[in-house]
């Protein structure tokens, strides 16, 4: 029976993505909104501030919607969730007539192929006929309560400006919710990856994950499709989000977004080095990975061997001294929460056998964690070649009014050997160019040059500028090439 329904939705209010500056690095995602790194490979468009995340007293255990586990710090199995559940809104513009052709559960299953399930598309059209598993709403965008527009550069960084563009045009969604049984087969995130992608494709959608805070296209969404039969592991670092976060003392918090569709809580892991974040990512996907597959037995053993099957890289890519590489053992102990953090079940990883993820990652690695400093490549030479041709003009529109000006610039890592390329890339709000520099103030919080916060005065030589950007005053960009750049690349 149909059971498309049109009503509104109540839905908990999400924090600002002002509030949650992140880097997504489980999916290889890299938000324009994002923290800002050290080289020309990542990006982040200027924001007058960046808000700074506070601590919370309050602990949680992670157990609240589990029925494994104990209250204590010492586990022998991870808990998992209740149950298993996903939900994903396909935002459109098409008729009431072409929606309601596809919202509806029968629509989908007769749409149901090997390319959005594989060989398990009998079990899933059974899961998506099944009522009590499987629903199909239609609401508006209004009802839906979708994030506000200023955020979708950042959720929508994947998107180009066209498709970012009419994200508040679409009056309808779509919403597709599945829930069940946690089982190996994950039939809750197989239907719903596929049944989403159905939709979005039907309807030349834009896909919203609130769980993951990112808009895709229905191409791009469909990346994420379970085709692998029943019985093998469906994991893929492309179906979730791991968000990175420098913490006030300077160290890294990595959490991750999506795992509650695996029935398992999500993961957080903080206090290493920035430099070990790229690191600890393939750690958490490991991890992950043999949630989804079952694993629940503690602690985690997660060796440089499996980071490369993870990876799709040799060990000799990942480490220059694979041979001294010895495995890393990780406990799952209660979440201390910090302000801003969904409501979702979490646990915290940590390094059972030694004292710091720092020296864990050295022992994984054989040698200590480093930041690899990627030069420009040759588009971006291009890009930069261009900006500093095009300055002196955006700078004479600057000082009309016509719009406030930001320049990317270098500025070097403490520690670093001072002859080398060894520099963050940040932008800054400029308040004056003379003939050498545009001086302001630093736009950014700075994840590498700790000598340096954002909102500090600071100065960018004119023969340096690798980047300029205009923000208008009603809203719009003008510049800002090597951003779309590294969205194109992200993607």
């Amino acid at each position: 029976m149909a059971r498309n329904t049109t009503k509104k939705t109540a839905r908990k209010s999400q924090p600002s993505n002002d509030q949650r500056v992140r880097l997504v690095l489980g999916a290889l995602v890299v938000g324009v909104g994002a923290l800002v790194v050290w080289s020309s490979q990542h990006d982040k468009e200027p924001s007058s501030s960046d808000e700074k995340k506070s601590s919370s007293a309050a602990s949680s255990s992670g157990e609240t919607t589990s029925d494994a586990g104990t209250s204590s710090r010492s586990r022998e199995k991870l808990p998992r969730l209740r149950e298993a559940s996903s939900e994903f809104a396909v935002l459109t513009d098409k008729s009431p007539e072409a929606v309601a052709k596809i919202a509806d559960p029968e629509a989908v299953a007769a749409h149901l192929d090997t390319h959005v399930c594989g060989s398990a598309c009998a079990a899933v059209k059974t899961f998506v006929l099944d009522a009590e598993s499987f629903e199909v709403e239609t609401t508006t965008a209004d009802d839906y309560i979708l994030p506000p527009p200023e955020s979708f550069d950042v959720i929508g960084s994947s998107l180009s400006r066209a498709e970012r563009a009419t994200i508040a045009t679409r009056p309808t969604v779509v919403v597709v919710r599945t829930h069940g049984p946690v089982t190996n087969d994950q039939l809750v995130a197989r239907a719903g990856f596929a049944a989403t992608a159905i939709v979005a494709d039907a309807l030349g959608g834009l896909v919203y994950d609130e769980t993951e805070r990112r808009i895709e296209n229905a191409s791009q969404f469909a990346a994420h499709v379970i085709t692998v039969p029943l019985g093998q592991p469906v994991f893929s670092p492309k179906q979730i989000v791991i968000q990175l976060y420098r913490q006030e003392d300077g160290t890294a918090r990595l959490l991750t977004l999506g795992m509650a569709r695996y029935g398992s809580p999500d993961f957080m892991l903080r206090g290493a080095s920035m430099r070990a974040a790229t690191s600890l990512s393939h750690v958490v996907n490991a991890i992950a990975n043999d949630v989804v597959a079952g694993k629940t037995d503690l602690p985690f053993k997660v060796s440089l061997a499996e980071l490369a099957t993870m990876t799709g890289k040799k060990p000799t890519e990942l480490s220059k001294a694979p041979a001294a590489s010895q495995p890393v053992a990780v406990d799952a102990v209660p979440a201390e929460r910090t302000e801003g953090d969904p409501d979702n079940d979490m646990v915290e990883l940590v390094a059972q056998s030694s004292p710091d993820w720092d020296e864990a990652m050295a022992n994984l690695f054989g040698e200590p964690p480093d930041v690899v400093h990627a030069a420009f490549d040759k588009e971006l030479e291009g890009v930069a070649g261009r900006a500093r041709k095009e300055l002196p003009r955006a700078v004479q529109r600057f000082e009309r009014r016509d719009g406030q000006l930001y320049v990317k610039g270098p500025f070097p890592i403490p520690g670093a050997d001072a002859d080398s390329d060894q520099v963050e890339w940040m932008w800054v709000e400029v308040s004056s160019c003379d003939a050498k520099g545009c001086s302001g103030t630093l736009s950014n919080t700075p994840g590498y040059a700790t000598n340096l916060s954002a909102g500090k005065p600071v100065t960018v030589d004119r023969t340096r500028v690798a980047d300029w950007m205009l923000r208008m005053p009603d809203g719009g960009i003008t510049g800002g090439d090597s951003i779309e750049v590294l969205r194109k690349r992200s993607r």
